[in-house]
C-alpha cells in the first residue's frame, strides 16, 4: 500500500502541459494577391508582436479573403506560425468575419486555435478571440490582437 502511495505521489516523472492564459499583439503588413475565384483573394501577412509565453515574435500567415460571402465584408479561413525570439515556432489556424467600417477599413473578429509547434511549442494547443484591423491604405496595414488559452 505504501508503495502504491508513493508512486501516485510521485507520479511518473513525466511534465504535463498546463492550460494557462494567452494573449499577443501584432503589428504587420498585407500581401493580397487574385486568386481563379473572383470572390477569393490569397493574403500573406508578416508582422512582428509579442504575446504571453512567446515574447518578441515574427508573424507569418496565408489566408483565403471571401469577399462575396457577406455583401459588407468578408469571410477569411488562414493558418500563421509566430518564432519566438529564441527560434520555437508555435502554429495555429483562424476564421474570422469582417465588416467594413465608415472609413473602409476592415474591422476582423473571429476565433484561433493553436496546433502544435517546435520548442516548448511541439505539443501545444489553446484557443481563443482574434481581432484585427486591415487598413486598405497603402502598404495594406494590419494590426491584430489574440485572447484566450494556450496549453504546452
Amino acid at each position: 500500500m505504501t508503495t502504491v502511495a508513493a508512486a501516485l505521489v510521485l507520479g511518473t516523472g513525466v511534465a504535463s502541459a498546463s492550460e494557462r492564459p494567452f494573449s499577443a499583439s501584432l503589428a504587420g503588413n498585407a500581401t493580397l494577391s487574385a486568386t481563379a475565384d473572383p470572390c477569393v483573394f490569397q493574403n500573406n501577412e508578416t508582422a512582428t508582436g509579442t504575446g504571453t509565453h512567446v515574447g518578441r515574435f515574427t508573424w507569418a500567415s496565408e489566408e483565403f479573403a471571401n469577399f462575396c460571402v457577406n455583401p459588407n465584408g468578408v469571410a477569411v479561413i488562414g493558418s500563421f506560425m509566430m518564432t519566438a525570439a529564441n527560434g520555437d515556432l508555435l502554429f495555429g489556424v483562424y476564421t474570422t468575419l469582417g465588416e467594413f467600417d465608415a472609413a473602409g477599413n476592415l474591422i476582423i473578429h473571429g476565433t484561433y486555435e493553436l496546433d502544435g509547434g517546435t520548442g516548448q511549442f511541439a505539443d501545444a494547443t489553446g484557443s481563443g478571440d482574434i481581432d484585427a484591423i486591415g487598413f486598405l491604405t497603402p502598404g495594406l496595414p494590419v494590426f491584430g490582437s489574440f485572447a484566450g488559452t494556450i496549453d504546452f
